[in-house]
């Protein structure tokens, strides 16, 4: 066939014409291929790998879902994104519009447990000539008055207790909990304990009062770094020298 027809009602359909390949279900169009995308026709088709009643099984180091892609591009302003996520909220009072990756467990796990992991790997020959991050998280702001209420974090970090974890960081069980885990591992020939920093700030204008704050006394530090702890301001002494 080279055009749809009305005539069509289910199975799969080629559309010459258009260069379409559809795939009709009682009558509707419930997806079609082309050439450079997948389009779903009506609003109630939803792509879906397996079901919460009947989940893809798999193998571990085997997953249910691979796409392996390569560029070859030498662009210095335009990223590599071999997969691109947009959700668009239009109603007021919306909340999300997040992609969710969702890990859930009910027995003893082993050595790690991750609901997502982000990993960079660098060859021998691979290097940057910038910044290179395994995670990068950033959040734009419009040039226009935010009003009052709200906070806006580029990072939201949370740990949710059970009303009855038994998990007390530092506790003779060797449970430990926290906010953040840092670890610097492989290579322990020093490197990183001698040049490495806890964390870089970067875009701060230093003055009495800002986030950081260069006018504390010699007798406290050099200077301050501003923080909120329970709704009240406190400050984080630094020095210039180790001394």
């Amino acid at each position: 066939m080279a055009a749809n027809t009305a005539a069509l009602k289910r199975g799969f359909h080629y559309d010459e014409a258009n260069t379409k390949l559809s795939i009709y279900v009682n009558g509707t169009e419930i997806v079609n291929y082309t050439t450079t995308t997948i389009n779903y026709p009506t609003t109630s088709a939803f792509m879906n790998l397996g079901t919460s009643s009947a989940p893809i099984a798999y193998t571990a180091g085997t997953p249910a879902f691979c796409m392996y892609t390569t560029n070859d591009g030498t662009s210095g302003s335009t990223s590599a994104e071999p997969f691109y996520v947009k959700s668009t909220l239009t109603g007021t009072g919306q909340v999300g519009g997040r992609a969710r990756f969702h890990c859930y467990t009910n027995v003893v796990g082993g050595g790690w447990t991750n609901a997502l992991k982000s990993y960079l790997e660098f060859g021998d020959s691979g290097t940057v000539t910038g910044l290179a991050s395994s995670m990068c998280v950033e959040m734009l702001m419009p040039n226009a008055n935010m009003g009052s209420g709200g906070a806006y974090y580029p990072l939201e970090i949370e740990y949710v207790a059970g009303g009855t974890s038994l998990v007390t960081a530092g506790s003779a069980t060797g449970n430990q909990a926290g906010f953040i885990y840092m670890a610097q591992s492989g290579d322990a020939d020093g490197d990183f304990d001698d040049h490495g920093f806890l964390f870089y700030l970067a875009g701060c204008t230093a003055g009495s009062g800002h986030l950081y704050d260069t006018t504390a006394s010699a007798a406290t530090g050099d200077a301050t770094l501003k923080i909120n702890v329970g709704g009240a301001t406190k400050y984080l002494l630094i020095a210039d020298d180790a001394s």
